[in-house]
């Protein structure tokens, strides 16, 4: 049974990801049928935008530490890095949907799941919702491009101050500092966000599209895209030796 279902209202795409419990961590199947959801998706001319939403309490809850098929214990360095990237290639085609997206976002996004959110153009926000990057108190650096991602929305000293304190952000906070754009009450966050692509899809289709790939030409460069992945995977490999 697929964890990511895709349903077309009009010209909306709401595009749901429920692992149906483990507090709905990103595992490598997962990851793998987002990845699929966002390139079929923008191939389809008939969707002018797009909601992105995890399950009905929590949007997701990072990255599944547990799942051995992300991590490859005992695998060569190449197929280690190129497992321990996946995510890196789910967040980037998500980023490339051509259509405007929109993150429906109840409960906690976390880590991995804060770095989807942020690929979306815009977020909608459960009052009860919140940001977590714990990567760095992790011991890990935040990969999947979401460096330039989090630097774009709040600017690099607030960025080092986010991510060295693990700083859980509410929805009211991320409002102030451009991490999403409207708040809504709880359990409402989809049908917001529905409403909202609704509006969007009504701007004539091709217009929509060139200008934002325009915008994101210029204003979404992963400038740590060359070294992020090695990053990851050799602060990864650290814990692990500190460990043994």
């Amino acid at each position: 049974m697929t964890a990511v279902a895709t349903s077309i209202d009009g010209k909306v795409a709401t595009v749901r990801f429920d692992r149906g419990g483990k507090a709905n961590a990103l595992n490598a199947e997962l990851i793998r049928e987002l990845e699929a959801a966002a390139i079929q998706v923008g191939r389809r001319a008939d969707v002018a935008s797009v909601v992105l939403t995890g399950a009905a309490t929590i949007f997701a809850a990072g990255v599944d530490l547990k799942d051995e098929q992300l991590w490859k214990t005992g695998a060569g360095d190449v197929e280690r890095a190129q497992a321990m990237n996946a995510g890196a290639r789910m967040t980037a085609a998500w980023r490339q949907v051509p259509q405007p997206v929109i993150a429906a976002i109840e409960g906690p996004a976390i880590g991995g799941g804060a770095i989807l959110a942020l690929t979306a153009d815009f977020r909608v926000m459960a009052a009860s919702s919140y940001f977590r990057f714990p990567e760095v108190r992790l011991g890990m650096t935040l990969g999947w491009g979401g460096l330039p991602l989090l630097v774009e929305r709040v600017g690099s000293a607030r960025a080092k101050r986010i991510l060295f304190c693990d700083e859980k952000i509410g929805a009211e906070e991320a409002l102030s500092l451009g991490l999403c754009d409207r708040i809504v009450d709880d359990g409402t966050a989809v049908a917001a966000a529905c409403a909202w692509a609704g509006e969007l899809a009504e701007i004539p289709a091709l217009a929509l599209r060139m200008t934002k790939s325009a915008i994101d030409g210029h204003a979404r460069q992963n400038w740590a895209g060359w070294s992020e992945a090695d990053q990851f995977y050799l602060s990864r490999r650290i814990l692990e030796e500190a460990s043994r």
